[in-house]
């Protein structure tokens, strides 16, 4: 039985485009502007502090002293975003064909639940693991080894869901099939050619019956 694997932030709610306008906006106030092919290669992990920390260094800053601002704005704004398209119609695809399903994120626990909650989405996935749960973040491939592990599949039965590129790396890494429907902010990225690129999720139920996976 093949699984289809989403990430969460950029991919099933754009939060990645409400960091990007709160950053602009703390910026801002400081007199700064930050240009966004500077760092949109650095959604999709929470494993690139140091980074983040060299681009902000031009300015003077660090992560460190950005995040508290720019978290004070960001909260209260991403607890109402709405799904993006075709993830419902995703999930109730592979529920008609028998596909287990499981996400795969960089997320807080307790802030994901919240969201998989508001967002009627609560026990719709047979797994779950963020970054806390393994040793190393994207784009190692320990989180998608470990959700294959939980699902009891092969890496080659996992169709994971991306929309950023330390995602992608990742789940490549992994040996799974990868399908990349960018953020706004990550559309600019230069994907890896193995990773099948789409507009939006709905893209992906049509084509769902005729993934190599659903024949194997």
């Amino acid at each position: 039985m093949p699984a289809v694997v989403f990430d969460f932030d950029g991919l099933m709610i754009d939060s990645e485009s409400e960091v990007v306008a709160c950053v602009d906006e703390v910026l801002a106030g400081m007199g700064l502007t930050l240009a966004l092919d500077d760092v949109a290669h650095l959604f999709g992990s929470t494993d690139t502090d140091a980074e983040w920390d060299r681009v902000l260094s031009r300015h003077g800053l660090s992560l460190a002293a950005l995040s508290p601002s720019v978290d004070a704005l960001l909260w209260p704004r991403v607890r109402t975003l709405p799904l993006l398209p075709g993830v419902v119609d995703v999930l109730d695809a592979a529920a008609s064909s028998g596909w287990r399903t499981a996400i795969a994120t960089g997320s807080d626990r307790e802030r994901l639940d919240a969201h998989l909650a508001r967002l009627g989405l609560a026990g719709r996935f047979d797994a779950i693991v963020t970054r806390r749960e393994v040793a190393r973040g994207k784009p190692a491939p320990d989180i998608y080894l470990e959700v294959a592990a939980r699902l009891g599949q092969a890496s080659e039965q996992c169709l994971v869901l991306e929309d950023s590129l330390p995602g992608c790396e990742a789940a490549l890494a992994a040996g799974m099939h990868v399908v990349v429907c960018p953020s706004p902010v990550t559309a600019g990225c230069a994907f890896p050619a193995a990773a099948r690129r789409v507009a939006s999720l709905v893209e992906v139920v049509a084509s769902l019956h005729a993934w190599p996976l659903a024949t194997e």
